[in-house]
This record gives C-alpha cells, sequence and structure tokens, in this order.
C-alpha cells in the first residue's frame, strides 16, 4: 500500500507517487497545514521509501533500513525538533537522553503531540547549533544508493541564527539531499526560505478518515471514534489527545470553566483547569482550552439553528439549557479569546496569567437573562 503511514492526504500522496516514479523530486520541500494532519507523518514516509531495501513506496516500515529510521540509526535520515533548554541542574548526557527518547516515540507516531514534561518544561526551540550538527552530516558520503533526508518539523520554531544557517544548506544542496520542513504557521518562516522549497498544503482530515483510523489502528470502538472524529477538528493529533484517559473529565472541565467565568469565579478561572497553576502542565491546558473552543463553537450552531454541525452531540440538552440561562452570549467573541490565549501560551505567556486573563474576557462575552434562577446577574 503507497505511504501506508499516513492517513487520508489523497492528494498529496498522488504528488509524491508521480514525483517518485518519474524520480523527479526537488531539493527541499515546505510543508504547511493544521497540526495533526500528517505533514510529519508523510515526511518520515518519503524519506523510507526513498531508501527501502523492498522499494516499497512510502516504505515497508520492516526492512532494515526501515526499522533503523524508525530508531533514528540510519544514517541516511536526520531529524530536526525543536527542544527545550537543558536545565543548569540536569547533566548533559541525561538532557540527551530525554531528547533522544521522546524523539523515537514521536518518530514512530508523527501524529503523537510531542512534549518533554515533566522534565524539560521551557519553551522548544530549533538552535543554530542543530542545523550546525545536520550541516556537519551533510559533508559526509553516503554508502550506496538511496538519499539522504533531513527532517526539520515546526521549522517556524527556528531561531533567526538557525534560519540563516539552513538559508546557506537550502542554496547549495548536496547530492542526492532532500530537506522536508514541516509548519502550521509558514508566516513565521523568512520569505528567503520558503522561495527555495517546494511548497505543498496539506487539507483537514475529514471525520470519516479520523473515526477509520481510529478504529483500525488504535483500536477505538466505532461509537466512540465516531464522536471523537466530529470533535477533531480535522486533526488526527487532536483526536489521538481525545482518547487519552481522562478525556471526558478533560470534556466537562472546559465546560464547567466557561460557567463559573462567566459567573465571575475568577478564583476558580485560575485554579480550575488542569491545575494550570503549575507550569508543566502547559500542553494539557492548551488541549483543555481547545475543547473550550469546541463547546463555544456548538453552542454557536446551535444557536444559529445548525444542529447539525454539533461536536458534542451527546450533551445537546446541557448546551440548551446553557443559552437558556445566557440567551446573549457572544459565541464568536468566545471563540476569538479562546484562540488568543491559546496562541499566548503557545508564546509560553505565564500560564495562570493566560488563563485567567481568558476567564476575564469570557465574562465580558456575557449577559445572562434576568431572574434565570431567581436573580439577575447581568451587567
Amino acid at each position: 500500500m503507497v505511504f501506508n503511514g499516513v492517513v487520508g492526504q489523497r492528494r498529496v500522496k498522488k504528488i509524491f507517487e508521480s514525483s517518485l516514479t518519474r524520480d523527479r523530486l526537488a531539493h527541499a520541500y515546505l510543508f504547511h497545514g493544521q497540526t495533526g494532519v500528517g505533514k510529519d507523518a508523510m515526511a518520515v514516509s518519503v524519506a523510507m521509501g526513498l531508501n527501502c531495501t523492498g522499494k516499497i513506496i512510502g516504505g515497508c516500515g520492516e526492512c532494515a533500513t526501515c526499522l533503523g529510521m524508525s530508531r533514528l540509526e540510519h544514517p541516511s535520515f536526520q531529524l530536526i525538533l525543536p527542544v527545550p533548554a537543558r536545565p543548569k541542574t540536569m547533566k548533559e548526557g541525561k538532557y540527551q537522553e530525554i531528547l533522544r527518547e521522546r524523539a523515537i516515540q514521536w518518530v514512530k507516531n508523527p501524529y503523537q503531540t510531542l512534549s518533554y514534561t515533566p522534565e524539560l518544561t521551557t519553551l522548544p526551540l530549533i538552535g543554530i547549533e542543530q542545523i550546525r550538527a545536520v550541516k556537519h552530516q551533510v559533508v559526509l558520503k553516503l554508502s550506496g544508493g538511496g538519499y539522504r533526508v533531513i527532517l526539520i518539523s515546526r521549522a517556524d520554531r527556528m531561531t533567526s541564527a538557525a534560519a540563516n544557517s539552513l538559508l546557506k544548506l537550502l542554496e547549495e544542496p548536496p547530492p542526492r539531499t532532500i530537506l522536508f520542513l514541516t509548519t502550521s504557521a509558514p508566516g513565521m518562516l523568512p520569505q528567503t526560505i520558503i522561495s527555495r522549497c517546494q511548497v505543498i498544503r496539506f487539507d483537514f482530515l475529514s471525520e470519516e478518515e479520523i473515526e477509520n483510523a481510529l478504529v483500525q489502528r488504535w483500536g477505538v470502538s466505532r461509537a466512540n471514534a465516531r464522536l471523537i472524529a466530529r470533535m477533531a477538528g480535522g486533526s488526527l493529533q487532536r483526536s489521538l489527545t481525545l482518547i487519552e484517559e481522562g478525556f471526558e473529565q478533560q470534556r466537562e472541565e472546559a465546560f464547567v470553566f466557561l460557567e463559573r467565568s462567566l459567573e465571575g469565579e475568577t478564583h476558580w478561572g485560575i485554579d480550575g483547569m488542569g491545575s494550570v497553576s503549575n507550569e508543566k502542565n502547559r500542553v494539557e491546558v492548551q488541549d483543555n482550552l481547545r475543547l473550550l473552543q469546541v463547546w463555544i463553537r456548538d453552542l454557536l450552531h446551535l444557536r444559529l439553528g445548525l444542529s447539525g454541525g454539533v461536536m458534542n452531540i451527546d450533551r445537546i440538552e446541557k448546551m440548551e439549557r446553557f443559552l437558556e440561562k445566557w440567551p446573549d452570549f457572544d459565541a464568536e467573541a468566545g471563540i476569538k479569546c479562546v484562540e488568543q490565549a491559546i496562541d499566548f501560551i503557545e508564546k509560553n505567556v505565564y500560564l495562570p496569567l493566560a488563563v485567567f486573563s481568558l476567564s476575564q474576557d469570557l465574562k465580558k462575552c456575557r449577559r445572562m437573562v434576568d431572574n434565570f434562577y431567581g436573580k439577575d446577574t447581568g451587567n
């Protein structure tokens, strides 16, 4: 099967199937699209296919070469990921061990969220030393046939110095070397880098594609897979987060956070969503905020009479009661508030402050109906 490790993305698969068949590949590609739709999975799959002993397009996943790449032990595959800085109290050996362990886990399933917590908690970045290390490797001659493949995941996380160093490699690429850059924020990359890559956009995954992947690859029941696929927003990565243990609790926490915020319980807003006072829970809070975003989107759909687009389909009555209580809640403004909070957290804003500010902003998006519970709480 062609590109067996990649879910959906038929259009992109056809592009590479044609290029590989004709042996006409660009020296650098920029894959962009929403997080979790298969950009990195495609790059890994192409890398394996270019060197697979069995000559399988997308790799067989079983030969010595494919297995070596999945363990990051093959010289033809170089991987660059954003990494947190080493804590001063941590020895270099332990630090490198953590980075390698996470990288190997991620290569085996590029759809999963890459997290270094609890050991490492600073903002992951791609530094110039990582680019220099790869540039040192590419001057070495490859043994045998095949291609050397360099994957730079979340390339928008490169520092300016790293981006400038990479530019020199793009301008004078070594023979039989292909670079893949992936990003969900292409606007964060220098135009000089974008202009030297073949740019390929990745599509949102359909609910059917996500549902089938959850059932066939992760053993999720068909009923749960269907619900989660509706809530995933076209991202398989998000669906994998949703199937983790504690999803129901996280989903309810997100809704309670919205209600408490509208009621003005600001202290709860600081501590009520995944222990947000702990910086190590940054990824968990982002996941919860995405669930909150889905809730607000569903409320907007219900208000507009578009119940067919509701993702939390098993919580219709709960949301209808909410809309009776806050008929003037501005859902569109609420969605923007949550988007801004997620962006702040992504940019490493102090976590409790980001969530507290969101709670305050959500409060401004509502006016509770008079005397719903026998009292007037409107502003």
